[in-house]
């Protein structure tokens, strides 16, 4: 379901340019019951789940920074009230110190948290060679197929293998063996513009219609909306170019437009946003972005798509405008549905 959504948000430009050269190509990669994501920075986070069909699964999170100095930090989310001392692990108890865990309890959530090296590594010599993580609610469990191959991906990604902070496949490489976090890129500056005058915004719904008419054909965007559900409107985005949203469908739980840049000058064409999204999946030919939406104080121009109605997987974007284009400034994505926190997405891209 989640690749069908991915079809419609547009999962079509590279990431990377000339001026962004230092930053890292964000990435996703699944095994098994696990999934990591990491970053244009190089932050990685390796998470695993029960593939039960549903939102309130616990889930086992490892999270990483890039760099020597970074720590690693593992999470254990549990949709229910839970202790250290009913964890097991194919059924023989998880044993760490006593203090090692740090808890938070809330609204009926538990979630364990652990940031010592030597904790972590006790947790991750018992969990590696088994195959369940199990809580006292004999229905949720952690499945740990896939677990040892996502920590050797964030090792990999992050140049640790072979050294003395690597999670799995340790060596005598000393931390200052490992390469820096890459340089993240400068979000642009927006100068907001003069708001639109009155009837201006229909116009520019008008000229985008009429200039982009073939663009909204092959996208298979409809025209006749009906008019209690179309979301089609135009904004200002500054002195000289307006933002038109055309909607395109509407679905149970979440909608689709097409986006253009109009002139204010009405002598110049609209054009359509094509936009670079922060993953690189498969290549789609539609433009359309799931629920669109734009901040007319910081310039920002968002989508967020869920993979299902629970919102547990999907995928999120965000691209500030220079004043001559959009450029990407963050993103989140999950393909894998469940967890116990829906929208809880691994960021994917980030600038400074």
């Amino acid at each position: 379901m989640l690749k069908s959504l991915l079809a419609s948000t547009a999962l079509v430009v590279a990431l990377t340019s000339p001026s962004l050269a230092r930053e890292a190509e964000p990435s996703y990669d699944s095994y098994k019951s696990w999934f990591v994501a990491c970053d244009n920075g190089l932050a990685c986070q390796a998470r695993g789940f029960g593939d039960d069909g549903s939102a309130e699964s616990p889930d086992l999170n490892v999270a990483r920074d890039a760099g020597p100095d970074a720590k690693a930090i593992v999470t254990l989310s549990l949709p229910f009230a839970a202790e250290p001392k009913d964890l097991k692990v194919d059924g023989a108890p998880l044993t760490l110190a006593d203090n090692a865990w740090e808890i938070q309890r809330e609204d009926g959530f538990t979630t364990l948290s652990l940031t010592g090296d030597e904790a972590i590594a006790t947790l991750i010599a018992q969990l590696r060679d088994a195959s369940t993580l199990q809580t006292n609610n004999p229905e949720a469990s952690v499945p740990l197929e896939g677990f040892v191959a996502a920590l050797l991906r964030m090792d990999d990604r992050q140049g640790r293998i072979g050294g003395v902070t690597a999670l799995i496949r340790k060596g005598k490489a000393p931390a200052s063996a490992v390469p820096p976090a890459p340089e993240l890129p400068e979000a642009p500056k927006y100068k907001p513009g003069a708001p639109l005058k009155a009837g201006e915004d229909a116009a520019l719904l008008a000229r985008a219609r009429k200039d982009l008419a073939a663009v909204f054909t092959s996208e298979d965007c409809s025209a006749d909306m009906p008019s209690d559900i179309d979301s089609s409107e135009a904004v200002a985005l500054d002195d000289t170019h307006g933002l038109a949203f055309i909607a395109c469908n509407m679905g149970a739980y979440q909608g689709s437009s097409l986006v253009a840049i109009v002139p204010r000058d009405e002598g110049k064409p609209a054009e359509i946003f094509r936009p670079s999204l922060p993953i690189r999946e498969n290549d789609f030919d539609t433009v359309a972005l799931t629920e669109p939406g734009f901040d007319p104080d910081t310039g920002t121009l968002s989508m967020s798509g869920r993979g299902r109605g629970l919102g547990d997987c999907g995928l999120s974007a965000e691209w500030v405008w220079d004043g001559a284009q959009f450029t990407l400034t963050g993103g989140s994505y999950q393909m894998a549905c469940g967890g116990s926190q829906p929208g809880d997405w691994p960021t994917v891209y980030r600038s400074r």
